[in-house]
């Protein structure tokens, strides 16, 4: 995976649209400082999904839109794209596949940024997740720009481990753990409102539970009393039954008497019945005969059909017989036909056979031919393939011979400078200044410090009120709840009460219905009114009498009298007489004072006369009145839980409101917190750096003068090296020469191998072409052989069939002449058979009209007895009348029960011999009292308690799931650990051993090496000691600008090595070096760049010489830069020309 390309327009100096090409392994870009240069990695690192502007060189993400110039306007947007090379298929998951993928970035000056992968929009967390792992990111190893060098040796140990971790390819697992332990705060979460639900619920379902076997118990108890009214109903049909019976046993006696008189009118009928006899007997020989004489008719038609189809018969076998004769000439015409073909067949195949072997042999032939010039083909393929890595060994060799000779004068060059630069910096050195620094450094962070405390203190207040608000809104939801369950019930009874008063309503207006009754007496009047409760209310006047209309005045109701509880309506002039009690033991002694036709009565429906007491039994099901008053009583409960249920509403909704208020303001001061934390962290950060400063300052003093003395033993071990290294290059180069002569010779010899096996390969397709259209022809011949054998058996098959079924029908035509002559005597004989029969016909018709005149005159007699019986017969049907009478009473109680939708049988099968029908009754009425005692019914409870009881299951099974997920995600950040653990520490140790390599090399001596701050493999932070040769300095602060830059140097090609990113950008990391360092650096990239593609920005000559593409950016217009390219061998092979 290589960058093949970035394209930019509007990015900051990049105002044109611009391609910025990297076709080679190493480019540098060139040209003078402020002509945009550092603008190319800063876009790569903005693509890559850089959202600090600090880090862009700027104060806020729209800056790096082209702004304007001199010339120009600014523009409205700014985008950049990188077009990767993915040919090795480096990139996981989708994207494996892809030769080469776009990534953009654009922003608009409305601050939007929006990303794109190959053309499609994209999250920026997307493009991130692409190269996790692969060291490419907008802050990591593979971008080193100005500064970052000395910021890379002088980091933090945890900022140096972020490195190691991206090295690791462990970025990935932090980011999958730190979304693992979000899951696991919001699955704890989760958890907490889940067990407040839980328990809220829990309290519900138990006073649920409760109202639902009240319920169940009121649901059994109807049931009770549907089974009573069943039985008693039984009870009553049963005495229905028994008096029909008796009834019917004296119709039976009266129907005796009756046949005595029918036993006289019999015998006169007797004659009669001889002679219908008689005239059913002549009847009868009448219908025989004439039957006889049909069937003779019959037969001789039958016969005359049978003589016609015996006929038709034979001259169908005659026509069958000759189409078998023709069909048997034309099949020996086949036969013969198929033969002839089957002879051809076999003669065909017998001249492919010979052609097939030769072309088998020549093709085995062709094939040895083609196998031997492919073994010289690929003989020749591994000698140019030796030859070019020889090649390519001595090309390289003789390159670093010349890069090393000019990385020798460099080195003298740089040497001479950097002991100038040396005393200068001495020169510079200003610890007082920075000392005071420090102290106010120092003095503004303990006032921030002071400000957190004060924060946290009143975030710690606003919590625990918080908690109280919610704890009130809880309470206020709960009572809101309560009042609606409430509301449910009453409205369940008041509909179900409503429903019952419109069911029980009739056509006309009914006593019960217009009566209006004091509170508390309706079971009273009830049991007052009796029967009278299904009175209707004539428009009529008569009987008036017996009724009065409860008005004011002179004619208003006796005080203490049941008519008194009457506010309006008509009600029967005897509850003037009814007296009123508090309760049975007042009504008890107020039967010794009742005057005759007083009585006394109760509100709980007791009534008492003088010798005489009697018991309510009504219920809101039977009693009209009953059901008035509950249904007002339930009217006036609806509107106070109504009243209750929007205080509790508007109570819920402010409860709701505070918590909302308490929650902004707890948030706006956890924002306020974080902000005073972030800057008190931010002014420690200043307190450090400071501090470091400072001790950079003492330290730098004394290795300014160490290094001033090493730098003359250096100069001269210099030139000792450049001797050595010009011998080595002419030796390089005369070599070379001769692998350039060996070069042509391979490629001939290759180019011959390659046409040979192409000419012997395109012969043997031909041969096997052939071959293939010989094998099928040999098959289709044989396939068509088979075909006509199978077809001369079928055909012998088929003659032999058609030769029995000609003999078969030549019998069946023999066996039609005898059947003919028989058929015509039968003929004969049946007409003869038919003249007889009619003859009987006519005889038998005469008999059959005498006996018919004799029994008309003796019917004519019978009409005076048929009179004297009718008298009789309505006696009898009087009686009839009344036995249906009590037939229809049990019909109308057999009709209750079919109303109650109660089979009979069952009930009878349940009955006890001995019901007693007032014993029955007596059961109803305590059953009936029961349910009233129940008081208000939640209907609704019961299915209520089985939802509520399903939804706690299922938050239960939530609530197991969720504890399982819990668990699995915990498991899940102890396996990230562990793997964590193991790769950084196979990292760590592999980078630790590169660095150890690296350094001596660089340097040309020296010891360098990684160490952890801590044991924990997780936390630890990482430190780097390094050591030039002949120095023992005790930390790496004390070492010189250069020696930090390729300290750093080798610990980023240690990682490259490890783990080498598919490109590098180093901007401006020589220019601390002098060029002897330069020179080293050169070597080192020049190695890796094998493996990894180099871009860096350099002003050192020795870094440019190195690049196989310069490109140049240049500013010719103020403000906008523009891209110049050059191909480094292009130059060097034009020059040369």
């Amino acid at each position: 995976m290589r960058l093949k390309q970035i394209k930019l327009a509007g990015f900051k100096s990049f105002v044109d649209p611009t391609t910025v090409p990297f076709p080679q392994a190493m480019t540098a870009i060139v040209g003078p400082n402020g002509c945009g240069k550092s603008n190319v990695i800063d876009a790569v690192r903005w693509v890559l999904g850089e959202s600090s502007a600090k880090n862009l060189r700027g104060d806020a993400m729209t800056d790096v839109i082209f702004n304007g110039s001199a010339q120009r306007k600014p523009v409205s947007q700014a985008s950049v794209e990188l077009v990767f090379e993915n040919t090795q298929g480096r990139l996981a998951g989708n994207l494996a596949d892809r030769s080469e993928i776009a990534i953009k970035r654009v922003v608009t000056r409305d601050a939007q940024s929006l990303y794109f992968l190959n053309g499609s929009k994209c999250r920026r967390r997307d493009i991130t997740d692409i190269f996790l792992g692969t060291g490419l990111g907008p802050r990591s190893y593979a971008i080193i720009e100005q500064g970052m060098i000395s910021r890379l040796i002088e980091s933090k140990p945890q900022e140096l481990r972020v490195f190691i971790e991206e090295a690791a390819g462990i970025s990935r697992y932090k980011e999958r753990r730190r979304e693992t332990e979000n899951r696991i705060k919001h699955t704890r979460d989760n958890l907490d409102r889940l067990t407040d639900v839980r328990e809220e619920l829990g309290k519900n379902i138990d006073k649920l539970k409760r109202q639902a076997v009240t319920a169940q118990r009121y649901k059994e108890l109807k049931a009770q009393e549907r089974t009573l009214r069943a039985q008693l109903t039984t009870i009553k049909w049963l005495g229905f039954n028994d008096t029909l019976n008796k009834l019917e046993q004296q119709l039976r006696e009266q129907e005796t008497e009756l046949q005595k008189y029918q036993a006289a009118q019999a015998g006169d009928e007797r004659v009669l019945t001889e002679l219908r006899e008689q005239a059913n007997a002549a009847r009868q020989q009448q219908e025989q005969c004439q039957q006889q004489y049909y069937q003779l008719g019959n037969r001789i038609s039958a016969l005359e059909q049978q003589i016609v189809g015996q006929r038709q018969q034979q001259q169908l076998l005659s026509q069958q017989i000759q189409q078998k004769q023709l069909s048997l000439a034309g099949f020996h015409e086949q036969q013969q036909q198929e033969q002839l073909q089957r002879a051809e067949l076999e003669a065909q195949l017998e001249e492919l056979i010979p052609e097939l072997l030769v072309l088998t042999e020549q093709q085995e032939e062709l094939q040895a031919q083609l196998l031997a010039a492919t073994e010289q083909g690929a003989e020749a393929q591994l000698n140019w393939q030796d030859w070019q890595q020889q090649h390519y060994q001595r090309r390289e060799q003789l390159q670093q011979w010349r890069l090393q000779l000019q990385h020798w004068a460099q080195q003298q060059h740089q040497l001479a400078a950097q002991q100038h630069k040396l005393t200068e910096q001495l020169a510079r050195l200003e610890p007082e200044q920075a000392e005071q620094e420090l102290a106010l450094a120092e003095a503004r962070h303990q006032e921030l410090a002071e400000q957190v405390a004060a924060l946290q203190l009143e975030q710690a207040e606003l919590t625990a009120a918080l908690a109280q608000q919610q704890q009130l809104s809880a309470q206020a939801t709960q009572q809101r709840q309560q009042w609606q369950n409430q509301q449910q019930v009453l409205r369940i009874e008041h509909q179900r009460l409503s429903q019952s008063q419109q069911q029980a309503s009739s056509s006309g207006p009914l006593l019960a219905e217009q009566l209006q009754i004091a509170d508390g007496w309706a079971l009273a009047v009830t049991l007052a009114l009796g029967a009278l409760q299904q009175a209707e209310l004539a428009a009529h006047t008569a009987g008036k009498a017996l009724y009065v209309t409860a008005v004011a005045g002179d004619n208003a109701a006796p005080a203490n009298t049941l008519a008194s509880v009457v506010r309006s309506g008509v009600y029967p002039d005897y509850f003037r007489q009814i007296l009123l009690a508090a309760d049975e033991a007042q009504a008890l002694t107020m039967l010794t004072q009742l005057k005759p036709g007083q009585s006394v009565i109760c509100a709980k429906g007791k009534w008492f006369g003088t010798n005489w007491g009697q018991q309510s039994q009504a219920s809101l099901t039977d009693s009209r009145l009953l059901r008035q008053e509950r249904l007002q009583q339930l009217g006036q409960e609806l509107a106070v839980v109504e009243q209750e249920l929007a205080a509790a509403a508007a109570a819920e909704q402010q409860q709701l409101e505070l918590q909302q208020q308490a929650q902004q303001q707890l948030s706006q001061l956890n924002a306020a917190l974080s902000s005073q934390q972030q800057a008190r962290q931010q002014q420690h950060t200043v307190v450090q750096l400071k501090q470091q400063a400072l001790q950079q300052l003492r330290q730098q003093s004394t290795q300014l003068q160490q290094q001033l003395a090493e730098l003359q033993l250096q100069q001269q071990a210099l030139a000792a090296s450049a001797e050595q290294t010009e011998l080595k290059l002419a030796e390089a180069e005369q070599e070379y020469q001769q692998a350039v002569t060996q070069e042509q010779q391979l490629q001939q010899r290759q180019q011959q191998a390659r046409a040979q096996e192409e000419t012997l390969r395109q012969q043997l397709q031909q041969q096997q072409g052939q071959h293939s259209q010989l094998q099928m022809q040999q098959r289709l011949c044989q396939q068509q052989l088979q075909s006509v054998e199978l077809s001369l058996s079928r055909a012998a098959l088929q003659q032999q069939q058609w030769l029995e079924q000609l003999a078969e029908l030549q019998l069946q035509l023999d066996e039609q002449q005898d059947p003919a002559l028989q058929l015509q005597e039968e003929l004969q004989e049946s007409l003869l058979q038919r003249s007889d029969a009619e003859q009987a016909l006519t005889s038998a018709n005469q008999q059959l009209a005498a006996i018919q005149q004799q029994i008309r005159e003796l019917e004519q007699g019978q009409s005076g007895i048929t009179q004297r019986l009718s008298s009789q017969q309505k006696a009898l049907e009087n009686l009839r009348l009344d036995a249906e009478g009590y037939r229809i009473r049990a019909n109308n109680m057999l009709e209750l029960l079919r109303e109650q939708q109660v089979n009979m049988k069952e009930v009878l099968a349940e009955l006890p011999a001995d019901a007693d029908e007032a014993q029955w009754q007596q059961q109803l009425d305590k059953t009936v009292e029961a349910v009233n005692r129940l008081g208000a019914i939640n209907l609704a409870a019961i299915e209520e308690y089985e939802q509520q009881a399903e939804r706690k299951a299922y938050l239960d099974a939530q609530h197991q799931d969720l504890t399982s997920a819990l668990d699995t995600l915990e498991t899940a950040i102890r396996k990230i650990d562990r793997e964590t653990r193991q790769r950084f520490k196979e990292t760590f140790d592999q980078v630790n051993d590169g660095l150890k390599q690296l350094f001596p090399k660089v340097f040309g001596g020296g010891s360098a090496y990684l160490d952890l701050t801590d044991d924990d493999l997780l936390e630890t932070g990482v430190s780097i000691m390094a050591r030039p040769p002949g120095k023992k300095n005790s930390t790496i602060h004390l070492l010189s600008g250069g020696e930090k830059a390729l300290t750093a140097l080798s610990l980023v090609f240690s990682i490259f090595r490890l783990n080498p990113a598919p490109f590098c950008m180093l901007d401006e990391v020589d220019a601390p070096l002098d060029d002897a360092n330069v020179g080293r650096f050169c070597n080192l990239v020049r190695e890796m760049s094998d493996t990894v593609q180099f871009i860096y920005i350099s002003h050192n000559k020795i870094a440019m010489e190195m690049a196989a593409q310069l490109m140049g950016v240049t500013m010719q217009e103020p403000g906008v830069s523009r891209v110049v390219a050059v191909d480094v061998d292009d130059a060097v092979k034009l020059a040369v020309a």
